[in-house]
């Protein structure tokens, strides 16, 4: 019987297609290496110890509980992927950045392990093709036909991005945010356990329903919020930074190259006006934190504002 080729229907990118290149030719061995296996399957099973068992998952928000296994499965994905030597400028890149950031919560750094995640794995692009982590993780799902509804898990947490929403209230025990620029409203949960005060400004990633039939109604606040305020006489205020901000979208979009404005605003908030652009903003805008939120101030281009400016140094 021949061999299963491991293929793909579907355009693929430069790196995805040398990998799953590289797949179709270990599919294709005729000799098969038993030591390989043994290491493979030990490595596997380490790697599976690391998903949140379902008694954890069923504790959590049910659409929390979906992004919180999809995390978990594209992790391990991503950790294999890592190893091999066509994304070796992605997780240099990515180890490099973890050594600025520190990624972990405050008074550690104010670069959550949940936003730095997603931005390595989502946002962070290399090469020609412009390839994140996720997109070479779906195209090799695909080419190994994997669950289609994780697929979709994948896919929707690769389409997401930071945005900038104003706090217009609660309504059973959600929290309402309405989007600068694209002026969507949006129905939330924060699994953090952050509120919040209307009139706030949450720098957050939204992820969406990824399957309409379960009919949640709802979305899903992925990150830590941050809330973005001021400091006025040596104070943090949460509220009163909007016109602020709608000054900085007005005078930033245009350098985005992009003319239409929700897509100069879509590009700008997932992949800023350089690589490390959101993670010095939130690095150099740390203000203060709680267990439920972490408190920036300041406006990205006006490096007076920002607690923590290099530029003050």
């Amino acid at each position: 019987m021949a061999k299963k080729k491991v293929s793909s229907t579907s355009p693929r990118s430069s790196i995805a297609k040398k990998i799953i290149a590289d797949l179709d030719k270990i599919a294709n061995r005729k000799i098969i290496n038993l030591e390989d296996i043994k290491k493979a399957k030990a490595t596997a099973e380490d790697l599976e110890a690391t998903i949140s068992s379902d008694k954890e998952l069923s504790q959590l928000d049910p659409l929390h509980a979906i992004y919180v296994y999809g995390q978990n499965r594209i992790d391990i994905l991503i950790q294999q992927l890592a190893q091999l030597p066509a994304c070796n400028k992605l997780v240099s890149v990515c180890a490099e950045a973890d050594d600025i950031y520190m990624p972990a919560y405050p008074p550690i750094s104010p670069v959550t392990n949940s936003y730095f995640s997603c931005w390595c794995y989502f946002d962070l692009r290399v090469g020609v093709g412009k390839e994140s982590f996720g997109h070479i993780a779906i195209k090799v799902s695909q080419a190994l036909s994997s669950d289609k509804n994780l697929i979709t898990i994948f896919e929707k947490m690769q389409k997401s991005r930071m945005g900038l929403y104003i706090h217009e209230g609660t309504a059973d025990n959600r929290t309402i945010l309405k989007e600068l620029i694209t002026n969507e409203k949006i129905d939330c949960v924060a699994p953090s356990g952050y509120i919040g005060t209307p009139g706030e400004i949450w720098l957050v990633r939204i992820f969406s329903e990824p399957f309409p039939e379960l009919d949640f109604g709802y979305s899903v606040v992925f990150t830590t919020p941050y809330i973005v305020g001021k400091v006025e006489d040596g104070y943090f205020k949460n509220i009163g930074a909007i016109d602020s901000w709608v000054s900085f979208l007005e005078r930033t979009l245009e350098k985005t190259g992009e003319p239409d404005k929700i897509k100069a605003y879509e590009k700008l908030m997932k992949y800023g006006l350089s690589r490390h652009y959101w993670n010095e903003y939130i690095f150099e805008g740390y203000a203060n934190y709680t267990d439920h939120a972490v408190f920036l101030a300041g406006i990205p281009d006006l490096p007076g504002s920002l607690p923590h400016s290099s530029e003050d140094a």
